[in-house]
């Protein structure tokens, strides 16, 4: 699977895990968080700056909710 982030970088993977790793790679979260544990920071920190929640119950909907959220584009 394929997505496109907001500069254009495409991300691939076969998992959805795959694609949150790789994703988080240009991000400036600490690099000792597991997947999950970013999940978690992530979605904190854009409730803070936006209001809305992105939710962490499955790699599934996390992804979703960054397609919703405009931090990713299925490609």
């Amino acid at each position: 699977m394929k997505y496109l982030t907001q500069n254009g970088e495409v991300l691939e993977g076969e998992t959805f895990p795959d694609i949150i790793v790789a994703f988080r790679k240009g991000l400036p979260f600490p690099a000792n968080q597991t997947t999950l544990e970013f999940m978690v920071s992530f979605a904190e920190r854009h409730l803070k700056a936006n209001g809305s929640k992105i939710s962490t119950l499955s790699y599934g909907a996390f992804l979703a909710d960054l397609v919703n959220n405009n931090y990713l584009t299925k490609a």
